[in-house]
């Protein structure tokens, strides 16, 4: 089991029924499997994923994650994040993201069109992180859907790199 189905299956046990987001390259290994689990919205735009997504929270009080990509992607999104944080409305994004042996030189893109989306959306956010390897992925996604809930509510991010979602998971103990 790769990283990206362990993920849909801790939303699926969280009880998170929908997720909302636009797909593309660096979140494709995300995007199928949390639609394997939970019904995935396609939205025209990642603004509108945001926007979908906390508004189910607002009428269902269950976080639906928000599913975006790399570069574009991921900018197009922090207007509705930001507006879930500063209403405080539990968003869960999840971005995919380059693979992570472009993250070592820091250029002004990684890869073919990423950049540090986890350091770019702080401040529009609780919490933001980005997973460096598989194990990391699902703490992060554990302790950022908690921060999420907790007073004050708001959003949080976690950025995935395409190498670490579709790595095979190998739990310890």
């Amino acid at each position: 089991m790769n990283v990206a189905e362990r993920i849909a299956d801790y939303l699926a046990s969280k009880g998170c029924t929908h997720a909302f987001g636009v797909v593309g390259g660096a979140n494709l290994a995300l995007f199928s499997a949390i639609s394997k689990r939970l019904e995935v919205i396609s939205t025209n735009h990642e603004q509108a994923a945001a926007g979908a997504a906390w508004s189910f929270y607002r009428i269902s009080g269950r976080i639906a994650p928000c599913l975006v990509t790399a570069g574009g992607g991921s900018v197009n999104a922090f207007t509705g994040v930001a507006a879930a944080n500063f209403d405080s409305i539990p968003l869960l994004v999840i971005s995919g993201n380059e693979l992570t042996k472009f993250f070592k030189h820091q250029t002004r893109n990684i890869g073919f069109q990423g950049f540090d989306s986890a350091a770019a959306v702080k401040p529009f956010v609780k919490l933001s992180m980005r997973a460096d390897d598989a194990l990391g992925a699902l703490l992060m996604l554990d302790g950022l859907y908690k921060t999420a809930l907790e007073p004050r509510r708001g959003a949080v991010w976690l950025d995935i790199p395409q190498d670490i979602s579709t790595r095979e998971y190998v739990s310890v103990g």
